[in-house]
């Protein structure tokens, strides 16, 4: 079961979109979230997880995550991350927009357990040098000082 919450809990300090999923047979609950907000193609983004005891709320201090990440056409694993103290997280260069999912599977000494959430990675357009003013004044210096430099060189030769 996933549940989407607005609220951080303290160790998750950071990030957005808190997902729950809780498991009442092996008493587990994941807590997922990222930052930045609004991940940003080919710049990292914190996934970060907690892992606590459903009932009493206590962090589960052992256990090794294995963590995969697609959009259904990429795949990209991180394997073997160790957790200490119910808490840890991995970073990640999301290559496209779009709906991304995360797996979690969660090994402990007494169980497996899998957990999925998503990250939304919005539509980024690539920057246009002639949309902003500012980069034009920048562009129009260079081309005038590098037109400034040609003729000083070509008139000393």
């Amino acid at each position: 079961m996933i549940i989407f919450s607005n609220s951080s809990n303290a160790h998750l300090i950071g990030s957005y979109d808190i997902q729950v999923w809780n498991n009442t047979e092996d008493n587990l609950r994941i807590e997922f979230g990222y930052s930045p907000e609004k991940p940003i193609i080919d710049t990292f983004t914190n996934l970060a997880f907690s892992v606590t005891n459903l009932r009493t709320g206590n962090h589960f201090a052992e256990g090794i995550a294995h963590i995969t990440v697609t959009n259904g056409q990429r795949l990209f694993k991180f394997q073997n991350v160790t957790i200490q103290n119910g808490d840890f997280s991995v970073d990640y260069l999301f290559p496209d927009d779009g709906t991304h999912q995360v797996l979690l599977r969660l090994d402990r000494n007494d169980s497996i357990n899998l957990a999925s959430f998503q990250v939304f990675v919005p539509h980024q357009t690539s920057p246009d040098l002639l949309s902003n003013n500012h980069n034009l004044i920048i562009s129009l210096g260079l081309i005038s000082a590098v037109g400034v430099i040609t003729i000083i060189i070509i008139r000393r030769n």
